[in-house]
């Protein structure tokens, strides 16, 4: 631990310094979306983790299907919900068996189809039986030190994999200084990526009320080389009886699937600055997990429309970028969000997110909250209509 400190340490006082040194040589905007705000999602790539000889977390052991069959039965609802809903987005999926694939092969499918997202998915463990909850990961080295022991864990499927120091250009995913590189990359899809993140950790709690462990940065390898927003999915973990039993269940991966899509279709109105029409809800196909009971709907309305102008890994609340403007400062799971707030007239809400689009934040977009609790934009509006 001493070691990896040290480590941490190091990557603090000169990594550092060399990554935003090289964000500023490339010329990275940090306040705004990289990708074009006109690029509409065409491709996605589906990646079950695991596979054939890597079983991943075996869990109790209780049962005779692990981490790598849990992961393609969710990757492949999920892909069934994206194909059915929205036949002009390429599902490309990096496995569809149970068969190994090293992790190169991962990130390079991705990358020869040009995809405009990439989602991993996986399930956690650890020693203590008693920790539960599902994670989402993005590409970063925020917290180093409290996330390494996973970021270690998955990316040691390179063991299994022949001459994988000859491959990984020396990479040791046991090794804490190899890590030290990861400081040196750069991510310039890590808004987009933090903006999925969060509507999947919003969907994981609100529609299948399963528990949180935020969203996290972590040097993972699979995520680190691909060129699009991506993210690494912790389902829960499979050490935990009771989550276990869940994962294992029919519905438990059905919700888990339905979470994720419908994360996916706020995160597709968010880039393609469309809202997505969904007349089939209530389809049973989806089984989903309601979060508005018919009692709530009886409520008196408190629908607020606000513009979302970015996120941020650190306070913005004072920067010359927001000068003149009266914003809003949002901390949820260790990211910034700041929004200006509307009331509930929609068409006001997307004009003003062109005005900031066409201005300096070409990221912008419509949230929705009721009752001070954040809600898609269609439930807002399916709200208002009733």
């Amino acid at each position: 631990m001493a070691k990896l400190s040290k480590i941490y340490h190091t990557f603090n006082l000169f990594g550092k310094r060399i990554f935003l040194f090289f964000l500023l040589l490339v010329g990275v905007n940090n306040f705004s979306f990289s990708q074009s705000a006109e690029k509409q999602i065409r491709t996605i790539v589906i990646d079950a983790g695991h596979g054939g000889k890597d079983p991943g977390t075996m869990g109790t052991k209780r049962y005779k299907i692990y981490e790598k069959d849990i992961a393609l039965e969710v990757s492949l609802i999920l892909g069934r919900y994206i194909e059915k809903k929205f036949p002009e987005i390429k599902v490309v999926y990096t496995r569809k068996k149970d068969v190994f694939l090293e992790l190169w092969e991962r990130t390079e499918l991705a990358n020869k189809n040009d995809a405009d997202l990439f989602i991993s998915i996986h399930c956690d463990g650890f020693k203590n039986s008693d920790v539960s909850g599902a994670s989402v990961f993005v590409m970063g080295m925020s917290k180093l030190k409290a996330n390494m022991d996973v970021a270690m864990r998955e990316n040691s499927v390179m063991y299994l994999e022949d001459n994988f120091k000859e491959k990984y250009d020396g990479f040791d995913p046991k090794s804490a200084e190899s890590y030290i590189v990861f400081s040196l990359m750069q991510n310039t899809y890590l808004e987009q990526s933090i903006s999925f993140a969060q509507q999947l950790d919003i969907q994981f709690v609100e529609r299948v009320y399963r528990k949180s462990r935020g969203v996290k940065q972590a040097p993972f390898y699979v995520i680190s080389r691909v060129n699009m927003p991506s993210v690494l999915i912790e389902l829960g973990f499979l050490t935990n009886p009771d989550e276990e039993d869940f994962l294992h269940s029919e519905n438990g991966q059905i919700y888990m699937a339905s979470a994720i899509f419908r994360a996916f279709k706020e995160y597709k109105e968010t880039v393609d600055g469309l809202l997505v029409i969904d007349k089939d809800d209530s389809n049973e196909d989806f089984k989903e997990i309601e979060i508005l009971e018919n009692k709530d709907l009886k409520e008196e309305l408190n629908i607020v429309f606000k513009i979302q102008l970015g996120t941020y890994l650190k306070s913005m609340k004072n920067s010359s970028v927001f000068d003149g403007m009266n914003v809003e400062e949002d901390l949820t799971n260790g990211t910034y969000r700041y929004f200006l707030s509307l009331g509930n007239d929609k068409k006001e809400a997307d004009k003003l997110k062109l005005k900031h689009r066409s201005g300096k934040f070409a990221g912008a977009f419509i949230v929705a909250f009721y009752n001070e609790k954040q809600i898609s934009v269609k439930e807002a509006l399916d709200l208002l209509n009733k």
